[in-house]
């Protein structure tokens, strides 16, 4: 997509949530020798989170005050103990595997930690949390911090970042987005259930006729390309979360689902070329390589391309 203005979701103002999220955004204890990063979600071009692994090393640090969330979990090597000071409080934990530690944004922690530990950390824009019935003059969103406690429905959907940076994939960045508003909006629900359930009960639930037109004419236009959750949303006048809820009351399905479909429909229909080449193909449906089409091609259609083009014949 090149060449267009930026597209913000109406009635909020323009963030950098449509930029790419960098390490610069992110906590310089990263950087201390006792931290050793394997891999980052930098380069992906995932605009709603950060994320990368690492080999952390007992050291004792200080999380200063960021605009955005943190949530760190161990990737293994646990239980370990952790000792954290926060709002002048000192609090000792024994972290299990996938204990979640989360920092709202704008809130600083010193940690200590004293045993080796692989991690993710994942950091979220404090765009994911906006909330309309949240008092907008309150930083962090009216968010409270996990130290270590378990949560499994967020342990399962970091897990699936973990495996997606571990994969590595640049045309992922739209099931990125939809995991990470997934995230923000599961801590959202931990810290005001009621209040969230309540306002949603009386929202626009459903996509209205013209939005889904308008979204599937800017997929099938800009389907070669990135396509982010922020300009899905951006066409219906909505936040990114609350799009997501409407595609899931109006279509069962999520964004990133709808789009891959989109791809592989278009996908079946330049196989009955063949003069077509995979590779061209997978170029021009959006996806990142070969490799990448024929497998979400076998996972959507339960046959390779290869052999869905041979079936045609």
């Amino acid at each position: 997509m090149q060449n267009r203005p930026d597209l913000f979701v109406a009635g909020k103002q323009p963030t950098s949530a449509s930029q790419p999220f960098d390490r610069r955004e992110i906590h310089a204890v990263l950087r201390e020798s006792a931290v050793k990063g394997e891999m980052s979600s930098e380069g992906l071009g995932w605009s709603t989170a950060f994320a990368s692994l690492q080999r952390e090393q007992p050291f004792r640090g200080r999380f200063e005050s960021n605009a955005n969330a943190l949530l760190v979990t161990a990737a293994g090597g646990g239980p370990v103990d952790v000792t954290y000071r926060i709002d002048g409080r000192v609090i000792s934990k024994h972290l299990q595997e996938r204990g979640i530690f989360f920092l709202p944004p704008h809130r600083d922690c010193e940690v200590a930690l004293d045993t080796p530990l692989n991690t993710i950390h994942v950091y979220l824009r404090s765009e994911l949390f906006y909330q309309p019935w949240r008092d907008s003059r309150n930083s962090n969103f009216g968010l409270s911090p996990l130290l270590g406690d378990p949560e499994p429905v967020t342990s399962s959907l970091l897990a699936v970042l973990e495996e997606m940076l571990r994969e590595g994939d640049p045309s992922c960045s739209l099931l990125a987005d939809s995991v990470s508003h997934a995230i923000a909006n599961r801590l959202t629900l931990l810290n005001g259930p009621e209040t969230e359930a309540s306002f949603s009960r009386g929202a626009q639930r459903q996509l209205s006729t013209r939005n889904f037109r308008s979204i599937r004419e800017f997929v099938e236009s800009n389907i070669a390309d990135c396509i982010r959750l922020e300009d899905l949303a951006a066409i219906c006048g909505v936040s990114s979360e609350h799009l997501i809820r409407m595609f899931k009351s109006s279509l069962g399905t999520s964004p990133h689902r709808y789009v891959v479909g989109l791809r592989i429909n278009l996908a079946k229909r330049l196989l009955t070329d063949p003069r077509n080449s995979l590779a061209d193909i997978a170029r021009q449906c959006g996806f990142a390589h070969q490799q990448h089409f024929t497998n979400t091609f076998r996972r959507m259609t339960g046959a390779t391309p290869g052999a869905y083009r041979r079936s045609m014949n």
